[in-house]
């Protein structure tokens, strides 16, 4: 099994998080920081696992000024959203390569988010110790064989439904809409929408500027968001009833069993979400 880890950015949020769960397992994990660029060789060459855990815009320079140092007893990793920019670049080294996606931010327990992984050339020897490294965390573990399917997803995953909640936030704004007023009167099921929203406007912009602006496949997805979006205000506008039902019950049948299933899980949000202590009044 992996013991010795390294982790570049480790300083970090993510990094830190992952720092202290290998660290309790036992694991030796070293890091460093932005301003450590001295001492990178070191913990390349005393690392068997190499992690980049760095903005999306800097790994590939990284991953250039680390090179010389990988060989092919390293594996090299990454925590980034985005691959495409990353994942060619990590190809071209010595080191055995499996991209990583941990799909969470900062959170109390790493128990049961889910992490993707993207094994190269199938992994070789390190696929089954580095997905056991993230199991034995009580995180869910996917492995795709495709690592260009990654930014397909994360265009809907993601770019969508980010870029969905920061112009929602957006639009509260422009308005000056009066949110103590519409926080009380609305339902829980409403509130948690502005629950999601905040949970992206309260972390780092640049991370979601990002994960928006270097994902190609984003913008492609977010054009046939505002096409039917368009579309469906034209429905308003005319008041083209028929027409609008029309394209909700298609949309439904599209959903299939999922429907009900996740409609169901939206009623259990609701009622945990009833059970959160009320904001302190100012």
């Amino acid at each position: 099994m992996i013991q010795k880890i390294g982790i570049i950015g480790g300083t970090g949020m993510m990094g830190r998080m992952f720092q202290s769960a290998w660290e309790a397992q036992g694991k030796e994990v070293r890091v460093t920081g932005s301003k450590d660029l001295d001492k990178e060789k070191a913990l390349v060459m005393e690392s068997e696992l190499v992690i980049l855990s760095v903005p999306i815009d800097k790994t590939a320079e990284v991953v250039r000024r680390i090179s010389p140092w990988l060989t092919s007893g390293h594996l090299l990793s990454d925590f980034t959203s985005v691959k495409s920019p990353v994942v060619p670049v990590m190809a071209k080294t010595e080191a055995q390569v499996i991209a990583c996606h941990p799909m969470f931010g900062q959170v109390q327990s790493l128990k049961g988010h889910n992490v993707i992984l993207m094994p190269l050339d199938g992994g070789g020897k390190f696929l089954h110790q580095y997905k056991r490294l993230y199991e034995d965390l009580g995180l869910k573990v996917t492995v795709l064989a495709d690592w260009t399917k990654h930014d397909e997803s994360m265009s809907v995953i993601q770019g969508l439904m980010h870029f969905i909640h920061i112009v929602f936030s957006r639009t509260l704004a422009k308005r000056q809409v009066d949110l103590e007023t519409v926080l009380q009167i609305c339902s829980p099921v409403y509130q948690a929408n502005f629950a999601f929203a905040c949970r992206i406007l309260m972390r780092d912009p640049h991370l979601y500027t990002r994960i928006l602006m270097d994902n190609p496949q984003n913008l492609s997805v977010l054009s046939d968001f505002l096409a039917e979006a368009q579309g469906h205000l034209k429905l308003i506008d005319k008041g083209d009833e028929k027409t609008f039902e029309n394209h909700f019950l298609e949309t439904r049948e599209f959903l299939g069993d999922l429907g009900e299933v996740f409609s169901a899980q939206s009623d259990y949000l609701v009622e945990k979400l009833k059970e959160y202590p009320p904001a302190p009044e100012k």
